[in-house]
């Protein structure tokens, strides 16, 4: 597992527990604008304890290959962090398989920093980690993501009924997959 990775414009860090200062601020940033769109969230979310917490088990999660994220920072500008890429739910064996997920802060949204690190990601969970499919949930509303996905070719599955409960309400998501191209 690599916990650096670098594109044209981007560093790309899993991060651990301190970290979590940089992350709750990053998180507080957006709140307005990720959550219409992000599973309903423990009161606590925004505090610099839950992200401690949150970044160790991810650290222990990462470590046994069972999710994968990488927070986003220019190289320009390295000590903000504009945006993560997560595999979810790392299935090895007769699966082969991981959930995609993404987030960019709104100031720096529509600038194609979400393609290209997703684009290096996949790279990552398709080559190194020699995943055969990767999914994608997405809320019908949410136009900038599905806009993403389908930029990534990722191919619609159909839409799975009250599938996750966000923002305290159930809400219909499409399910978008992608195979690995080196293994077709």
């Amino acid at each position: 597992m690599q916990l650096t990775l670098e594109t044209p414009r981007l560093s790309l860090q899993c991060l651990n527990s301190a970290s979590a200062l940089a992350v709750r601020d990053f998180y507080l940033e957006n709140q307005p604008y990720f959550d219409p769109y992000e599973l309903t969230r423990s009161e606590h979310f925004y505090t610099i304890g839950f992200q401690t917490a949150v970044l160790d088990w991810e650290w222990k999660e990462m470590q046994a290959k069972h999710s994968l994220r990488y927070f986003l920072f220019l190289k320009n500008e390295p000590s903000t962090i504009i945006g993560s890429v997560n595999f979810s739910d790392i299935r090895f064996g007769c699966m082969q398989k991981a959930s995609l997920g993404y987030k960019i802060d709104h100031r720096f949204q529509h600038q194609g920093y979400a393609y290209e690190a997703c684009i290096k990601c996949l790279e990552i969970a398709f080559q190194e980690y020699n995943l055969h499919r990767i999914e994608a949930h997405i809320m019908p509303s949410n136009q900038p993501s599905l806009h993403l996905i389908q930029r990534l070719g990722f191919v619609c599955e159909g839409l799975e009924h009250e599938s996750a409960e966000i923002n305290h309400k159930w809400e219909d998501l499409y399910r978008f997959s992608k195979l690995n191209p080196h293994t077709l």
